[in-house]
């Protein structure tokens, strides 16, 4: 299994889908910063800058499609290449699926930690860390509740727990298109369904009040600096049923279909 994940590692690492969501990325929070510099902020420093860039970006609705665009069609391009065919004849099933989720998880991660991380830094560094409390920073999902005073004790401590959480929702949403992608077997769903997913789930379930009922915009998942009616418990459970239902379509349309067309005897994962 090792051997195998440090070569699926290494072959999409530096992808040109892996390079392309970086920039896009990093030009989403581009655009608004050139807008912002011709303005003068006294006070704010380089955690609120990067908050209020943060939410004046569209990240919070490309950031769902960069997340099933990565690695979403990895299985399918391994079946039409008849790669999986002479791969199976090395490793089990069950390694090959094991391996699949641990290096989407692991590239998605590298993706918005990097891409986040490098404007985190670059704000640190220009504007450096204060003690004042910017503006509407206490709004924000990792501040409400359980996490109140957090931002007040730790900028730094505060933007961690934000970039983790995002990069934990990109696990999440990659995880549920992988599934969704492997059951469908169109390499079309992961280009379309994110985009028509961000649309139904923010504006249409919003406009039909599905989402006063269980929030299903998937945006919100995003963008943990902006104020919203989410709080963290939501954006963690959200995470968690988006990662089932991965597993679970992939697991019965991927690993069970890829048994049952090669007769081998089924074992539990």
């Amino acid at each position: 299994m090792k051997t195998y994940l440090k070569l699926e590692f290494k072959k999409n690492i530096l992808s040109w889908r892996t390079i392309i969501s970086i920039l896009i990325i990093l030009a989403l929070f581009i655009i608004p910063y050139v807008e912002e510099i011709k303005f003068s902020y006294p006070g704010v420093d380089g955690i609120d800058y990067f908050i209020r860039i943060h939410q004046f970006s569209y990240i919070c609705f490309i950031a769902p499609i960069i997340a099933g665009f990565i690695y979403s069609t990895s299985i399918i391009r391994d079946k039409e290449s008849g790669f999986l065919n002479k791969l199976l004849e090395i490793i089990d099933i069950k390694t090959y699926f094991k391996v699949k989720l641990l290096v989407n998880a692991l590239i998605n991660s590298i993706v918005f930690t990097l891409s986040y991380g490098i404007f985190i830094l670059y704000f640190v560094i220009i504007f450096g860390i204060n003690n004042e409390v910017g503006e509407n920073i206490r709004n924000g999902v990792f501040i409400m509740r359980a996490f109140i005073g957090l931002y007040e004790t730790s900028k730094i401590l505060y933007i961690i727990i934000i970039l983790l959480g995002t990069v934990l929702s990109s696990i999440a949403f990659s995880t549920f298109m992988i599934g969704l992608t492997t059951a469908i077997g169109r390499k079309c769903t992961t280009y379309i369904f994110p985009i028509f997913y961000v649309i139904l789930t923010g504006v249409f379930f919003k406009m039909w009040g599905l989402n006063n009922i269980i929030d299903f915009d998937v945006i919100k998942l995003f963008i943990l600096t902006r104020i919203n009616d989410t709080d963290w418990i939501g954006v963690m459970l959200y995470n968690l049923i988006l990662i089932i239902f991965g597993v679970v379509l992939l697991y019965k349309f991927g690993y069970k279909r890829i048994l049952d067309l090669s007769g081998v005897k089924r074992f539990s994962i």
